[in-house]
């Protein structure tokens, strides 16, 4: 059986140019059915406000359970590197 179940866990508007007030920047779990692993999906979501109305957009990216730790230790460190360097804080 094909698709899966999508459930957002996390949303920020969208800050670019081209998506601001149109969009927002979603970390789901997409939970496909059957027997395959969960996978993390961060991606455009188009708002209301969008001429197209709602959706998902197919600018993102879904990543492992494996790839998606290792995301988040990348973001950890790179987070620690600019506490350390910044001199407003």
């Amino acid at each position: 059986m094909r698709g899966f179940n999508q459930t957002i866990k996390w949303r920020v508007p969208a800050t670019s140019s081209k998506w601001k007030g149109k969009a927002e920047v979603v970390m789901s779990v997409a939970d496909p059915i059957g027997e395959r692993p969960a996978l993390i999906d961060i991606r455009v979501r188009r708002t209301s406000e969008h001429p197209n109305g709602e959706g998902f957009t197919r600018e993102g990216v879904r990543l492992s359970q494996e790839d998606a730790s290792s995301l988040v230790k990348a973001i950890e460190h790179a987070l620690t590197e600019l506490r350390e360097t910044d001199v407003t804080g």
